[in-house]
Protein backbone atom coordinates (compact mmCIF):
# COMPACT_ATOMS: atom_id res chain seq x y z
CA UNK A 1 0.00 0.00 0.00
CA UNK A 2 1.46 3.27 -1.09
CA UNK A 3 -0.30 6.58 -0.78
CA UNK A 4 0.61 9.81 -2.48
CA UNK A 5 0.62 12.85 -0.24
CA UNK A 6 -1.85 14.60 -2.56
CA UNK A 7 -4.30 11.71 -2.11
CA UNK A 8 -4.00 11.95 1.67
CA UNK A 9 -4.72 15.70 1.77
CA UNK A 10 -8.37 14.84 1.13
CA UNK A 11 -8.44 13.29 4.60
CA UNK A 12 -7.74 16.40 6.68
CA UNK A 13 -11.21 16.26 8.26
CA UNK A 14 -11.37 12.51 8.77
CA UNK A 15 -8.93 9.61 8.65
CA UNK A 16 -8.30 7.28 5.74
CA UNK A 17 -9.22 3.91 7.24
CA UNK A 18 -8.24 0.53 5.81
CA UNK A 19 -8.78 -3.13 6.61
CA UNK A 20 -6.91 -5.31 4.14
CA UNK A 21 -4.99 -8.54 3.68
CA UNK A 22 -1.50 -7.83 2.34
CA UNK A 23 0.84 -10.27 0.63
CA UNK A 24 4.32 -8.97 1.49
CA UNK A 25 6.36 -12.21 1.36
CA UNK A 26 8.31 -11.30 -1.78
CA UNK A 27 9.09 -7.78 -0.52
CA UNK A 28 10.15 -9.23 2.85
CA UNK A 29 12.53 -11.73 1.20
CA UNK A 30 13.93 -8.96 -0.98
CA UNK A 31 14.51 -6.49 1.88
CA UNK A 32 15.39 -8.94 4.69
CA UNK A 33 16.62 -12.16 3.02
CA UNK A 34 18.55 -13.43 6.06
CA UNK A 35 15.97 -12.36 8.66
CA UNK A 36 12.61 -13.32 7.15
CA UNK A 37 12.38 -16.78 5.61
CA UNK A 38 8.64 -16.69 5.04
CA UNK A 39 5.61 -14.50 5.68
CA UNK A 40 1.92 -15.41 5.59
CA UNK A 41 -0.60 -12.92 4.23
CA UNK A 42 -0.98 -10.19 6.86
CA UNK A 43 -4.27 -8.80 8.17
CA UNK A 44 -3.76 -5.07 8.38
CA UNK A 45 -6.17 -2.62 10.00
CA UNK A 46 -5.49 1.01 10.65
CA UNK A 47 -5.75 4.58 9.55
CA UNK A 48 -3.75 7.48 8.18
CA UNK A 49 -4.53 10.93 9.47
CA UNK A 50 -3.36 14.18 7.92
CA UNK A 51 -2.84 17.07 10.37
CA UNK A 52 -2.94 20.79 9.70
CA UNK A 53 0.81 21.15 10.25
CA UNK A 54 1.32 18.68 7.35
CA UNK A 55 2.14 15.78 9.68
CA UNK A 56 0.90 12.32 8.82
CA UNK A 57 0.00 9.84 11.54
CA UNK A 58 0.04 6.17 10.61
CA UNK A 59 -1.69 3.80 13.05
CA UNK A 60 -1.62 0.10 12.18
CA UNK A 61 -2.54 -3.24 13.73
CA UNK A 62 -0.93 -6.26 12.02
CA UNK A 63 -1.62 -9.97 12.54
CA UNK A 64 -0.12 -12.94 10.74
CA UNK A 65 2.81 -15.35 10.94
CA UNK A 66 6.48 -14.96 10.09
CA UNK A 67 9.14 -17.64 9.64
CA UNK A 68 12.56 -16.63 10.93
CA UNK A 69 15.82 -18.53 11.53
CA UNK A 70 16.64 -19.84 15.00
CA UNK A 71 19.38 -17.78 16.61
CA UNK A 72 21.11 -20.99 17.67
CA UNK A 73 20.83 -23.40 14.73
CA UNK A 74 19.31 -21.28 11.91
CA UNK A 75 16.44 -23.80 11.69
CA UNK A 76 13.15 -22.16 10.60
CA UNK A 77 10.87 -21.01 13.44
CA UNK A 78 7.26 -19.95 12.87
CA UNK A 79 6.26 -16.97 15.06
CA UNK A 80 2.94 -15.20 15.48
CA UNK A 81 2.68 -11.53 14.64
CA UNK A 82 0.17 -9.48 16.61
CA UNK A 83 1.35 -5.92 16.93
CA UNK A 84 0.16 -2.35 16.86
CA UNK A 85 2.33 0.62 16.05
CA UNK A 86 2.10 4.36 15.45
CA UNK A 87 4.42 6.39 13.28
CA UNK A 88 4.44 10.10 12.53
CA UNK A 89 5.80 11.47 9.27
CA UNK A 90 6.92 15.07 8.95
CA UNK A 91 8.23 17.09 6.02
CA UNK A 92 10.71 19.40 7.72
CA UNK A 93 13.74 17.62 9.18
CA UNK A 94 14.46 20.50 11.56
CA UNK A 95 11.22 19.69 13.42
CA UNK A 96 12.67 16.39 14.65
CA UNK A 97 13.92 18.19 17.76
CA UNK A 98 10.29 18.87 18.79
CA UNK A 99 9.72 15.18 19.52
CA UNK A 100 10.93 12.82 22.22
CA UNK A 101 13.59 10.28 21.25
CA UNK A 102 11.18 7.46 22.06
CA UNK A 103 8.58 8.65 19.54
CA UNK A 104 8.57 7.09 16.08
CA UNK A 105 8.96 10.17 13.89
CA UNK A 106 10.31 10.00 10.35
CA UNK A 107 11.00 12.55 7.66
CA UNK A 108 8.84 11.94 4.61
CA UNK A 109 11.54 12.09 1.96
CA UNK A 110 9.28 11.70 -1.06
CA UNK A 111 5.65 12.51 -1.75
CA UNK A 112 4.70 8.89 -1.15
CA UNK A 113 3.95 7.15 2.12
CA UNK A 114 4.96 3.48 1.79
CA UNK A 115 2.89 1.55 4.34
CA UNK A 116 4.28 -1.84 3.25
CA UNK A 117 7.82 -0.80 4.14
CA UNK A 118 6.70 0.56 7.51
CA UNK A 119 4.95 -2.73 8.32
CA UNK A 120 8.00 -4.84 7.43
CA UNK A 121 10.38 -2.56 9.34
CA UNK A 122 8.23 -2.84 12.46
CA UNK A 123 7.94 -6.63 12.16
CA UNK A 124 11.72 -6.99 11.97
CA UNK A 125 12.24 -4.48 14.80
CA UNK A 126 9.87 -6.44 17.05
CA UNK A 127 11.71 -9.75 16.65
CA UNK A 128 13.55 -10.85 19.80
CA UNK A 129 17.30 -11.39 19.73
CA UNK A 130 16.96 -15.00 20.86
CA UNK A 131 14.64 -17.16 18.75
CA UNK A 132 14.67 -20.89 19.45
CA UNK A 133 12.86 -23.89 18.00
CA UNK A 134 10.66 -25.95 20.35
CA UNK A 135 13.38 -28.63 20.54
CA UNK A 136 16.05 -26.08 21.42
CA UNK A 137 13.87 -24.64 24.20
CA UNK A 138 13.23 -28.10 25.65
CA UNK A 139 16.86 -29.24 25.47
CA UNK A 140 19.72 -28.00 27.62
CA UNK A 141 22.28 -29.08 25.02
CA UNK A 142 24.16 -26.21 23.45
CA UNK A 143 25.98 -26.31 20.09
CA UNK A 144 29.58 -27.48 19.88
CA UNK A 145 32.18 -28.30 17.28
CA UNK A 146 35.89 -29.01 16.84
CA UNK A 147 37.72 -27.34 19.72
CA UNK A 148 34.74 -25.17 20.73
CA UNK A 149 31.45 -25.33 22.59
CA UNK A 150 28.83 -22.89 23.75
CA UNK A 151 28.25 -22.65 27.49
CA UNK A 152 25.67 -20.85 29.56
CA UNK A 153 26.56 -17.73 31.49
CA UNK A 154 26.14 -19.61 34.78
CA UNK A 155 28.58 -22.32 33.67
CA UNK A 156 31.05 -19.66 32.56
CA UNK A 157 30.94 -17.95 35.97
CA UNK A 158 31.38 -21.30 37.77
CA UNK A 159 34.36 -22.23 35.58
CA UNK A 160 35.90 -18.81 36.17
CA UNK A 161 35.47 -19.15 39.93
CA UNK A 162 36.91 -22.68 39.94
CA UNK A 163 39.91 -21.55 37.91
CA UNK A 164 40.57 -18.66 40.30
CA UNK A 165 40.36 -20.98 43.32
CA UNK A 166 42.68 -23.49 41.64
CA UNK A 167 45.29 -20.79 41.06
CA UNK A 168 45.53 -19.98 44.77
CA UNK A 169 48.55 -21.59 46.38
CA UNK A 170 47.27 -23.80 49.23
CA UNK A 171 50.13 -22.59 51.44
CA UNK A 172 48.74 -19.05 51.18
CA UNK A 173 45.08 -19.97 51.75
CA UNK A 174 45.17 -18.84 55.38
CA UNK A 175 46.56 -15.45 54.29
CA UNK A 176 43.75 -15.12 51.74
CA UNK A 177 41.19 -15.66 54.50
CA UNK A 178 43.02 -13.12 56.68
CA UNK A 179 42.70 -10.32 54.08
CA UNK A 180 39.01 -11.03 53.39
CA UNK A 181 38.13 -9.87 56.92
Amino acid sequence: MKYNKNQLQKFRQSSLEFDEVLELASLAKERFPKTILGLTPLNVKGFIRYYDNDDLLLHIQVTGKVTVPSSRSLAPVLRDIDMTFDERYIEDETRLTEFEETEAVFVLESDTLDVDTAILDNIVASLPLQILTAEEKASDTLPSGNDWHVISEETFENEKKAKKEAQLDPRLAKLDDFFKE
